[in-house]
């Protein structure tokens, strides 16, 4: 049974949110599991009635920012394509007629590799990132800079509480291709909100191993 991107994402997004996977076929529950490997991590699942479908996920699905989504808009009105963040594979784009305003547009974006995605709808609000923040940012640690190796920053993170070592971990080029900067992705697997050890993808399996050991207690310093 061939799927579409949409259904694909669909289908992906359910598992990862941790809810039962419909058949598209029956839409009964499928059988739905996650298959580790170093190379080609897949997403398995499997039907009563002999559907069967494997996803690769690396890097993992991830739904876009709206920082993400305002950028891929733009592109697609310049008449560029639109990449994914997550493995800069050119995006899959669908427009329709918006539904609330005549004569303009709705977007849909997904990644044919990866199956990441993300919605525009048209609204006759101001863009807010045109607004200024009313709030000024931290000064970022010392370590934060891209250039510094990671064995070096953690040891500058040493006495900092999990978040900082964990925003120590990551690799600094806060490229939000997680979903978040890399301070906004350290306090998130600290506090818990988010699962998923594994987006940091310009930090690969350096940054991934370090984040697991911090979390597991086992992270041995210089």
């Amino acid at each position: 049974m061939r799927l579409t991107y949409e259904e694909s994402a669909g289908l992906l997004h359910k598992f990862w949110s941790g809810e039962p996977v419909p058949s598209p076929k029956t839409g009964r529950p499928m059988r739905a599991f996650f298959v580790e490997r170093t190379f080609a991590p897949q997403v398995v699942m499997i039907g009563t009635k002999g559907e069967h479908f494997r996803f690769d996920q690396k890097p993992r699905q991830i739904v876009f920012s709206a920082s993400h989504i305002k950028s891929m808009v733009r592109d697609a009105k310049e008449r560029e394509n639109p990449v994914c963040p997550q493995d800069f594979e050119a995006l899959y784009v669908k427009r329709i007629p918006a539904t609330r305003f005549p004569g303009e547009w709705d977007w849909t974006f997904c990644c044919p590799k990866c199956l990441s995605f993300g919605t525009w709808e048209y609204t006759d609000k101001k863009d807010e990132s045109t607004v200024p923040p009313t709030k000024k940012k931290e000064e970022a640690p010392p370590f934060h800079d891209e250039t510094i190796p990671l064995p070096k920053r953690m040891e500058m993170a040493k006495t900092g509480d999990l978040a900082l070592k964990l925003y120590a971990a990551m690799a600094q080029t806060d490229c939000t291709a997680c979903g978040y900067d890399c301070e906004g992705y350290a306090k998130a697997i600290a506090n818990g909100t988010e699962k998923n050890v594994t987006l940091c993808v310009p930090g690969k399996e350096e940054t991934e191993d370090v984040v697991k050991k911090l979390m597991a207690g086992t992270y041995t310093f210089a």
